[in-house]
């Protein structure tokens, strides 16, 4: 597994030259899979600024190599169905707020999310990542598995009984 910081600001070089095709600057998701569906580029010469991960031939600490694109292939961050998860609030499916989500661990080979770590410090599995969109990002509540389903957190108890206050 990688962590996506460390491929932030990495240059993208095509395999058939090495030329620069541009810089990571975030990622593209597909929840119901669990999987990266794309990277976001900067410094762009021409085209699009996202281009798909089936175009991406090796990720690596120093450089993400894509295999010969056409400009063709690229799509624009523009596009409403292009969120970048990095940074934004993370919601549980019941509306708590558990932090934001700080870095993605990923297999650099197939694109396969294996860990949401979030600014409190607490790993989620990939599988419970429900959806990314502008605001948020939403993750899928184990029951029984500790405070609101995340690993790490104190557990909080359950509400069973609301009594009325009078004064």
């Amino acid at each position: 597994m990688m962590l996506f910081s460390r491929t932030l600001g990495c240059p993208v070089l095509s395999a058939s030259d090495a030329s620069r095709v541009g810089t990571v600057a975030g990622l593209v998701v597909d929840p119901e899979r669990a999987s990266i569906t794309a990277l976001r580029l900067t410094d762009v010469p021409s085209g699009g600024d996202v281009i798909p991960w089936t175009d991406v031939h090796a990720v690596g600490p120093d450089a993400v190599v894509v295999e010969a694109v056409a400009s063709g292939r690229f799509t624009s961050a523009a596009s409403p169905e292009v969120h970048n998860p990095l940074g934004k609030r993370l919601l549980t499916e019941l509306g708590d707020q558990v932090g934001t989500l700080g870095d993605i661990a990923f297999d650099p080979e197939s694109g396969g999310i294996g860990t949401l770590h979030t600014s409190r410090g607490e790993q989620v599995s990939g599988e419970r990542l429900l959806g990314v969109g502008a605001y948020a990002v939403v993750i899928r509540v184990t029951p029984g598995s500790g405070a609101r389903g995340i690993t790490g957190l104190a557990e909080i108890p359950e509400v069973t009984e609301v009594t009325e206050v009078t004064e």
